[in-house]
């Protein structure tokens, strides 16, 4: 059993944390920032992190197995194009505002990067085993997709797209699943 006292420092400086982490860039929090705004000493600190970037490997690690977790339970991308799509979809609607914030944010890219290895090595057994595929070939798919379809929605959450969210599963999952020589067949205009 866990030291009251211990989940009360973790739970501080997670606080502290999510709130220094919209104020400041990454590389510019500082320990005693974080210390001071959880109202705990340095030593304190290192008694429970290594670093800063220890502390935020704590939220790095629970953002992957949460979006671990949901991409798992879903139905196969394959067969059901929009699988993806939908657990993703629920959980940056219904994810605390600092996931969403961590993951679409150019100075915490890093930790939004962090959660996406996390998330496709996650994926690799389970691929491997669906599509009788190699080792390094479920690597290569899964971080594929991941990667891409996190980045299609960091762009969607941003603003940077300006079309429906219908529309923009529609071509997320294009993509996906045919690749960009399929999306341009689609939506291309200047098709030979």
């Amino acid at each position: 059993m866990t030291d009251r006292r211990v989940i009360r420092t973790n739970q501080a400086l997670r606080k502290a944390f999510r709130k220094l982490a919209q104020q400041y860039r990454f590389h510019e929090l500082t320990v005693q920032q974080l210390t001071a705004e959880a109202n705990i000493n340095r030593k304190t600190f290192y008694l429970h992190y290594d670093s800063i970037d220890d502390l935020a490997d704590s939220f790095t690690a629970e953002i992957a197995d949460h979006l671990l977790a949901l991409l798992l339970k879903a139905q196969d991308p394959l067969t059901h194009p929009g699988a993806w799509f939908e657990q993703l979809n629920d959980f940056f609607e219904q994810a605390p505002k600092f996931y969403t914030f961590m993951l679409n944010s150019d100075d915490y890219s890093s930790l939004s990067r962090r959660v996406k290895y996390r998330v496709a090595n996650g994926l690799v057994a389970s691929f491997q085993a669906e599509y009788q595929l190699s080792v390094a070939d479920a690597k290569l798919g899964v971080t594929f997709l991941i990667d891409s379809t996190l980045t299609l929605f960091r762009l969607y959450i941003t603003g940077q797209l300006d079309i429906s969210l219908a529309d923009f599963k529609e071509r997320l999952a294009t993509l996906n699943l045919g690749g960009l020589q399929s999306f341009l067949d689609q939506y291309g205009t200047n098709r030979p």
